[in-house]
């Protein structure tokens, strides 16, 4: 045997490595800065529930030796009664990233078709490509949303799993109840149609849809939410996917035993009882939105209103040098290229003090560059 490539699936030789947004430490490290602050990867600017906080310490402190019960059945319970469901209608994962590659892994056959837009989470791309499944991207509409029809024009005999990232992950554009309610009724009950709602608890828009009623007469819909956004948790690594228990149970054949430790599920399930710390995040995070729109509005920049926290916008110019300049001003950012935007960035919401300096730093970088 000449190279160990020759024993790996020619799926995985194929697959383009994930770029995540750059850690605050890795930064510290190449550039030699202390004074940094991270509004790339959408986390909480508030940190992190405080019940949460204090649930996981004492599970940290009693039950840190033992096991985690695999199923979750406290926060399968909890996350039942908070959606008026049964513990059978959830599966909770590593992460909603974990959920996504539990679908693959129970669904998704080599050569299969997977449909997503073609500005979306790259995570959807990274299952597929893993399951040597084909990826069928669907272009976004001329305002930078899913295109609906764009996907009911697409289905194919061959397609088995279909993304809709709503709020859209980078672009932070809805679609709204009329569109998801013709995507439902059109889609084949051969085609698994996943609604990814990462961002949901930031959705005011009045249009934007609530999926979890069409469960009972949809077995094909599959909804996918995560703890990483608005409780802070996005170091636990807990998400969760709500579909009929005939589908749940068919996933839980491809999981890991125990993919969620005690810390996090013990977190997840307190952060469920704060509401104050939800208030409180969705205020910074409206308030902070409107705070970027009259700052790009000035800069006379192009960008959507966003319904997640974070904003996409558009610099009219290649994203590239301007984020490396932003990097040497202490302010991360998440370039847009490997979504195949090269003009593209998207800002994540922080508090106002954050949002100020990367105004301020962006200001400053776009008359130099």
């Amino acid at each position: 045997m000449s190279k160990v490539t020759e024993l790996a699936r020619r799926c995985i030789l194929r697959r383009k490595e994930y770029v995540p947004g750059k850690p605050v430490e890795e930064v510290k490290r190449e550039l030699g800065l202390n004074d940094i602050i991270k509004m790339a990867s959408n986390e909480n600017p508030l940190g992190t529930s405080p019940l949460a906080l204090a649930a996981m310490v004492a599970e940290l402190q009693e039950n840190a030796n033992r096991y985690p019960e695999g199923l979750c059945p406290d926060l399968r319970r909890k996350l039942a009664e908070v959606h008026h469901l049964t513990p059978e209608h959830l599966l909770i994962e590593n992460g909603e990233d974990g959920a996504i590659t539990i679908l693959g892994l129970t669904f998704v056959n080599p050569g299969d078709e997977v449909l997503m837009g073609q500005v979306t989470f790259s995570a959807y791309e990274n299952m597929a490509d893993k399951m040597d499944a084909v990826c069928v991207k669907v272009p976004l509409t001329l305002d930078y949303r899913l295109d609906v029809d764009g996907f009911l024009s697409a289905i194919t005999p061959r397609t088995k799993m279909l993304f809709l990232c709503n709020p859209n992950n980078p672009t932070g554009t809805i679609n709204t109840q009329d569109e998801f309610d013709r995507l439902i009724k059109q889609t084949p009950r051969t085609v698994l149609l996943v609604i990814d709602e990462a961002y949901h608890d930031f959705a005011d828009d009045p249009a934007y849809p609530q999926t979890i009623p069409y469960l009972r007469d949809h077995p094909n819909l599959v909804i996918l939410r995560t703890f990483s956004k608005i409780t802070g948790l996005a170091g636990l690594r807990v998400g969760y996917a709500i579909a009929q228990p005939e589908v749940t149970k068919l996933m839980l054949k491809a999981r890991e035993p125990f993919p969620v430790n005690r810390i996090a599920q013990a977190g997840a399930l307190a952060s469920l009882d704060d509401a104050d710390f939800v208030r409180r995040t969705l205020e910074v995070n409206r308030k902070g939105r409107e705070q970027f729109y009259h700052a790009f509005d000035e800069m006379r920049l192009k960008y959507c209103r966003s319904q997640a926290n974070f904003i996409f916008v558009d610099l009219g110019r290649p994203v590239e040098p301007v984020f490396e300049a932003l990097l040497r001003e202490g302010v991360i950012v998440r370039p847009l290229t490997s979504f195949g935007l090269p003009n593209g960035m998207r800002i994540s919401v922080g508090r106002e003090e954050e949002n100020g300096r990367t105004i301020a730093a962006l200001k400053k970088v776009l008359a130099q560059v």
